[in-house]
């Protein structure tokens, strides 16, 4: 069926040169509307949270913050010098005291009278041993007690500091917003035009001579709006986008159903005419494209096949589809201009082709 898409391979490929043209140019539209649309934040100064939100208040209360956490850290510090220490005592105390009780049994098997002077040294050191070690960790607790409080100052402090910032948050979040509604404005500003100009080029320019440049810019304004433009609606809690959305989804299929009735009221029209005029209406390439994918050049519907039955007529609008060569009786496209088995020419083959079911009744 490749010789019934009827058009040229030039054609064919000129087409698709042109299309990659329209693809280029739009490229080179999309990349440098980029450029002018990324440089719009630099139109003015970005707002910046610091201005609103850092007062003296804040401030001070972010020094007094360091400050305790200076505290903490030095703390934090000698707890794990105490820590260390308090271990090498308990490790000596302990120490100290097995050997003490080695001893003892000792003394005890010996009963000798002559050691109890050495019994009361040996207790006195194990004493002071575990008294180092009972004083390493009573400096430990008063050291916990101070982080403690520090812990707590800390906190009433982030407190604080978290009141005082939120007083700046909502000028903040006001100048952010109409500065992003003045970006999105510029933005709008850019691309609203470029929509409209895209809308007129579909309407009266889509069978210009220009079409394949115009319709890169149709690309290039479709790709900015939806890419560049939609993204950066303001939300408003998501109004505003599901409202543009409704509204777009209206307009489009308005604007569908409408063509779609148009379409089909044609359709109709044209079905109500004679096949001669209706083959008039329809070009040979446009012929030739429709029935190599198997669809009626008349009413844009399939053509029907039964097995063992050749489909010579539409079975809905009855324009005819195939009929034979007047000159060598061989069976063709309805459409040829000439036979492809002895190149008689179509007013040959039309001459004593036979009549249509429309033309029987």
């Amino acid at each position: 069926m490749d010789v019934l898409k009827g058009v040229r391979v030039p054609e064919r490929l000129y087409k698709a040169v042109l299309w990659l043209v329209s693809i280029v140019f739009a490229a080179f539209l999309i990349g440098f509307g980029n450029l002018v649309i990324g440089d719009l934040p630099q139109v003015e100064s970005r707002v910046d949270r610091s201005e609103y939100v850092e007062s003296a208040e804040v401030k001070q209360l972010r020094e007094e913050l360091r400050g305790v956490e200076q505290e903490s850290d030095a703390i934090r510090d000698r707890l794990e010098l105490l820590r260390i220490q308090r271990q090498q005592a308990s490790s000596e105390a302990q120490s100290a005291k097995e050997t003490f009780e080695a001893w003892i049994q000792t003394r005890n098997a010996t009963t000798d009278p002559t050691q109890d002077p050495e019994v009361l040294r040996r207790t006195r050191e194990l004493e002071q041993l575990q008294q180092n070690e009972r004083s390493v960790q009573n400096s430990i607790s008063e050291l916990q007690t101070e982080q403690a409080e520090l812990d707590q100052r800390s906190n009433a402090i982030y407190g604080d500091l978290a009141d005082a910032e939120q007083t700046g948050i909502p000028a903040y979040e006001r100048a952010q917003f109409w500065q992003e509604l003045r970006i999105f404005g510029l933005r709008l500003l850019i691309t609203l035009p470029m929509l409209g100009f895209a809308a007129y080029l579909i309407v009266k320019r889509r069978k210009g001579e220009y079409w394949p440049i115009s319709r890169g810019f149709v690309l290039a304004a479709v790709f900015v709006f939806f890419v560049e433009l939609v993204p950066y609606l303001p939300s408003y809690g998501g109004y505003v986008r599901y409202g543009v959305g409704i509204i777009l989804t209206f307009a489009a299929g308005h604007f569908l159903i409408k063509n779609m009735r148009q379409y089909l009221e044609k359709r109709q029209e044209v079905e109500q005419k004679a096949e001669e005029e209706r083959r008039k209406l329809v070009s040979h390439d446009e012929a030739f494209k429709k029935m190599s994918s198997s669809v009626c050049p008349g009413c844009d519907r399939p053509i029907a096949k039964m097995e063992g039955i050749e489909s010579n007529f539409c079975v809905h609008c009855g324009m005819t589809l195939f009929d034979h060569c007047g000159n060598c009786d061989t069976r063709k496209m309805a459409f040829f201009r000439f036979c492809m088995k002895c190149g008689a020419t179509a007013e040959t083959t039309e001459s004593e082709a036979p009549a249509s079911p429309q033309a029987a009744t």
